[in-house]
């Protein structure tokens, strides 16, 4: 903003704004995604973009007193992309019959829900049709990757009209900890917060914007703690979780590199991916009569929201149902990422008798969900002049995140 701030709209002042943005917006190698060219070069288009905007408008706005220090050719950055109808053929072949009379192998089959997807009647999560009653959930999460938690005030988020209450881990009323691998992650904070995103406490309200509001309202204090962000800061601090490691060997090593005519060494790092499925994470918790619970996710594993939802809430399994009907997209980000989600909203659920609805934004999604693991490899490699590897030694690391995962 300083430099564009008081200075003439030309080319100069964009060229010094573009290259205060890439101070300003930096995204590192080791960021959460990857991709930091691409990401860095995408903010850049933006400003830009935004840029010839305003000096085209200018222009239209202003024709005798303002003139454009622009290119002409720059003007096509500001034209609104128009996207053609789509269209698309399939082929069909025909499969030759085996010799017991059955083509199976190879045969086109229609996909089943694939009407209902192309004309947008396909139900997921958050078009399902609400009980009455039904409340909205909105999460208070952590705004630090490494800090304890000095004090929570949620008076300004309860008090607001339509704002049914505000639940966090001290509302448990089964186990806190829950984990795919071992229970090492908590439903709720409670003393310290190890990651941003990290659900502290939930707002429920009576529409999905006042709880967003509400939640944003919920005032928390942090006394921040020294954080481990990426794989070189955890190599530095030793932070490795511990029986995790494996080791592969094969033949020996020293002689493999006596034979070498080349030795090379280096570094690879391989970013994380997001999972970028099209629906983001969503769940509805619905009690019923006997301490009973219907559970409605968008998820790759509904028996785990089953066990460690009853956990949390302190009940029997068979009490509990859980219904997938379809997921707008998993790729692995809805095994066991989407547990902790439906946990915290099955909270106000078992409080209030009334039903509860949790859907992520797309930004909250990222955010507190995670990637694929980024790797870092530090390898060094021996080969002789015709190119045959004779040996190869490689320290692979991944950076695993805050809890143990699959």
């Amino acid at each position: 903003m300083a430099a564009l701030l008081g200075r003439p709209w030309n080319q100069v002042t964009l060229s010094g704004s573009l290259a205060a943005l890439k101070s300003d917006v930096a995204v590192g190698p080791n960021a959460p995604g990857g991709r930091s060219e691409y990401r860095n070069s995408l903010a850049a288009s933006f400003l830009f973009k935004f840029f010839v905007h305003v000096t085209l408008a200018m222009k239209a706005q202003h024709p005798d007193t303002f003139t454009p220090q622009l290119p002409d050719d720059y003007a096509s950055a500001a034209t609104q992309f128009q996207r053609p109808p789509v269209q698309g053929v399939q082929f069909h072949h025909p499969v030759p019959e085996a010799a017991d009379g059955s083509a199976e192998v190879g045969k086109d089959y229609r996909h089943m829900s694939a009407d209902l997807q192309v004309s947008g009647q396909a139900q997921y999560t958050d078009d399902i049709l609400l009980p009455p009653n039904t409340l909205h959930a909105a999460f208070v999460t952590s705004t630090r990757p490494h800090a304890r938690l000095l004090s929570i005030d949620a008076s300004a988020a309860v008090a607001m009209p339509g704002v049914v209450g505000y639940f966090g881990a001290d509302d448990v009323p089964g186990d806190n900890m829950i984990g795919p691998i071992m229970h090492d992650e908590e439903v709720f904070a409670t003393q310290e917060v190890t990651c941003v995103g990290q659900i502290i406490g939930v707002v429920v309200a009576e529409t999905e914007p006042l709880a967003r509001r509400a939640a944003k309202a919920v005032q928390v204090t942090y006394e921040d703690l020294p954080a481990v962000i990426s794989i070189e800061d955890a190599i530095a601090a030793g932070s490795f979780y511990q029986a995790y490691g494996n080791l592969l060997q094969t033949g020996d090593l020293h002689t493999g590199f006596a034979d070498a005519d080349h030795i090379l060494e280096g570094i690879i790092r391989l970013g994380g991916q997001e999972h970028f499925y099209l629906e983001p994470h969503g769940c509805i918790v619905v009690p019923a009569e006997n301490d009973e619970y219907t559970l409605i996710a968008s998820t790759q594993a509904p028996n785990k929201h089953q066990v460690y939802v009853a956990s949390t809430l302190g009940l029997p399994q068979h009490k509990l149902v859980c219904k997938t009907k379809r997921i707008g997209g998993g790729f692995g980000g809805k095994e066991t990422r989407s547990v902790f989600i439906h946990c915290a909203a099955a909270v106000p659920a078992y409080h209030l008798r009334r039903p509860v609805k949790a859907i992520l934004d797309r930004d909250e999604d990222m955010q507190m969900t995670g990637t694929r693991h980024p790797f870092l490899a530090k390898y060094k490699v021996g080969f002789t002049k015709v190119g045959k590897v004779t040996a190869l030694d490689v320290d692979l690391y991944s950076n695993a995140g805050n809890s143990w995962d699959l």
